[in-house]
């Protein structure tokens, strides 16, 4: 499935936010605050379509770990708060893509409370032992996020259930996925064993040169990997030539991050990628490589990219690469805030290698 256009309604900072003409690799830039990693955080939802418990997992791309606030016994505070746009949970959250083999997929997002709040409200957790069903919202229950999914074939709704008794998806387990989606975000732990099983994964296939390949652009020196569980965890580890092998962590934040960028898109076909700042970590002389690489890498697994940048150096060198390759399939959106709202400007070849001249 690829996007070919995405809408954001009272998301974070988004009253509105409408996104025409997707491109299979997109770059989003911007000043700070803009909303660049608050689209990356509602394509992320809009992907799993299916599992609410997906907004506790988002705050942890911010460095937050979910938490919940108990005042007198209700729940205060839940991390999903700050989803809604002014913090007003009163709001629903709407996001709406398009696919071409899909068509429209429309999620929505609202907090239900306790049913003296919402008469006629009747949810209900259905037992498979022969237990008569109990209700969802309860004294004993304070606060539930509705998720609701609307496509072609498929409707439906499923909840997340926060109270004293913990947190509960419901009804469970929701569908898988319908996009196979991952989401790199900008200063984030990279987990050395998920990348290191995401490697195995290639090497089963017989596709593991594809990641030597793009790394020897940022360090010529490396002639093979090799998957090494030291201490019980399984790590990438690179022959530099020194008479041993050497973590990949050892080898810099850069060839970390770009082993993880392409590791994700190899691992991701058919799917979406996700990356916020992509050049952290990369050295603006590389980046040009780095950019023919992802591009070439996007086309042969048939991965969408979506990513944000702070960096005139990273869109410049995107421009370049995209357009050496003689396959243009990249695009450039600039959110702006006017007042309240935020619209996005879009950057074809063209227009971007006119911008670029003229020094724009």
């Amino acid at each position: 499935m690829m996007y070919l256009s995405f809408k954001v309604s009272n998301f974070r900072c988004f009253q509105e936010l409408i996104i025409e003409k997707l491109a299979p690799v997109n770059l989003i830039a911007g000043m700070n605050n803009v909303g660049k990693t608050a689209l990356l955080e509602a394509l992320f939802l809009h992907c799993g379509a299916y599992n609410p418990e997906l907004v506790l997992r988002i705050s942890t791309f911010r460095g937050i770990e979910p938490s919940f606030k108990i005042e007198s016994g209700r729940t205060a505070e839940t991390p999903w708060d700050s989803l809604f746009t002014g913090f007003d949970p009163a709001k629903e959250i709407e996001l709406t893509g398009k696919s071409k083999t899909a068509g429209y997929r429309t999620l929505r997002l609202r907090i239900l409370r306790e049913p003296l709040e919402n008469p006629g409200v009747s949810l209900f957790i259905h037992s498979n032992q022969g237990k008569p069903a109990e209700p969802l919202l309860s004294t004993d229950t304070d606060l539930v996020l509705e998720l609701e999914y609307n496509e072609a074939q498929r409707k439906g709704k499923h909840y997340l259930v926060v109270g004293p008794k913990g947190i509960q998806v419901q009804p469970f387990p929701p569908p898988p996925p319908p996009i196979p989606a991952v989401f790199l975000a900008a200063r984030g732990r990279i987990s050395p064993a998920e990348d290191a099983e995401r490697f195995g994964r290639l090497e089963i296939t017989g596709k593991q040169d594809v990641l030597l390949k793009v790394l020897k652009t940022v360090e010529p020196r490396l002639r093979r990997l090799s998957v090494v569980v030291a201490g019980g965890v399984p790590m990438i580890y690179g022959d530099l030539g020194h008479g041993r092998l050497i973590p990949l962590p050892v080898m810099g934040e850069g060839m970390v991050r770009l082993a993880s960028l392409v590791l994700a898109i190899a691992n991701t076909g058919k799917g979406v990628v996700l990356v916020d700042e992509i050049e952290n970590g990369l050295h603006h002389s590389v980046l040009y490589k780095v950019w023919r690489v992802i591009g070439e890498a996007a086309r042969t697994f048939n991965t969408q990219i979506f990513a944000t940048t702070h960096s005139l150096e990273c869109i410049r060198a995107a421009h370049r690469a995209f357009r050496d390759s003689g396959h243009y399939d990249f695009c450039l959106y600039r959110l702006e805030t006017l007042g309240k709202s935020t619209r996005v400007i879009a950057y074809d070849q063209e227009t971007l290698e006119a911008a670029m001249e003229t020094d724009l």
